[in-house]
């Protein structure tokens, strides 16, 4: 009896490693490789197979502490692993209180970061920023709204072109809608959308659209063209969600090392 609940206590860790890689595994079908769910897969791919060989791994971590070197190494390895998991949980709680920033004075125009097109359709992930930013300028019906990306190799339309001529067919007015095509990362996105707006006399304070994810970067490149945003969070597919949040920690990582 006490041997079974001892299996199933030791069930609980082994299915929540092994749900980690089928989460980082699904986008792959969908043909999104990337750092986010390469990581991810390697992760809980090794806590898998330390659970699963849990004893063959406590002979080994035996041996290695029955010696001065070994201990050395368990200690070190202990704490480069608790410094990692410390990172991910302080990016983490920084991404989050992005994502859910509100501004401090009345936002003058609104901001849409563009993402990938099929064709001439919006991607799931497009789709959900324009949903997003449709809500909010119903909201909101004074605001002017900027959607800004350029276009891609693969993409039959521009990012922007893409969102305008989906919010207008959703209702909002064109005269509302400032398109930036130029575009092609989003430093470039927050830049050349700071030139419209300087253009049309928009000072103050903005509101950002993007996935909840990509707030805290896009927020921080907002800083550095002095522009103070809010965030208007769309929603991420939950099958992606995991890859797309792994991946910026090691984007934000970047971003810190080499600016952008």
């Amino acid at each position: 009896m006490k041997r079974n609940k001892h299996n199933i206590l030791w069930a609980v860790p082994i299915l929540i490693a092994l749900y980690g890689v089928c989460i980082f595994v699904l986008p792959i079908f969908a043909g999104i490789v990337n750092i986010g769910n390469v990581f991810g897969v390697t992760v809980s791919g090794l806590l898998l197979a330390a659970l699963i060989f849990r004893r063959q791994l406590y002979g080994v971590l035996g041996k290695l502490w029955r010696c001065r070197m070994g201990k050395v190494m368990l200690w070190i390895s202990g704490a480069i692993l608790a410094m990692g998991v410390g990172l991910c949980i302080v990016l983490s709680g920084m991404m989050l209180s992005a994502a859910n920033r509100k501004p401090q004075t009345s936002p003058t125009a609104v901001i849409v970061l563009g993402c990938k097109v099929n064709g001439t359709a919006p991607s799931r992930m497009l789709q959900e920023r324009i949903n997003a930013a449709y809500t909010y300028l119903c909201e909101n019906p004074e605001q002017p709204v900027i959607v800004s990306g350029g276009q891609g190799s693969d993409e039959a339309i521009s990012e922007a072109a893409c969102m305008q001529q989906q919010l207008i067919a959703m209702g909002i007015v064109p005269q509302r809608i400032f398109c930036e095509e130029n575009s092609t990362s989003t430093a470039e996105n927050i830049q050349f959308s700071k030139a419209i707006l300087e253009q049309q006399g928009l000072q103050g304070e903005y509101m950002l659209v993007t996935d909840g994810f990509h707030q805290y970067r896009a927020q921080n490149l907002a800083k550095q063209y002095d522009m103070r945003c809010g965030a208007v969070s769309a929603d991420t597919v939950w099958y992606l969600l995991p890859t797309y949040w792994v991946r910026e920690w090691f984007g934000i990582l970047h971003a810190w090392v080499f600016g952008n």
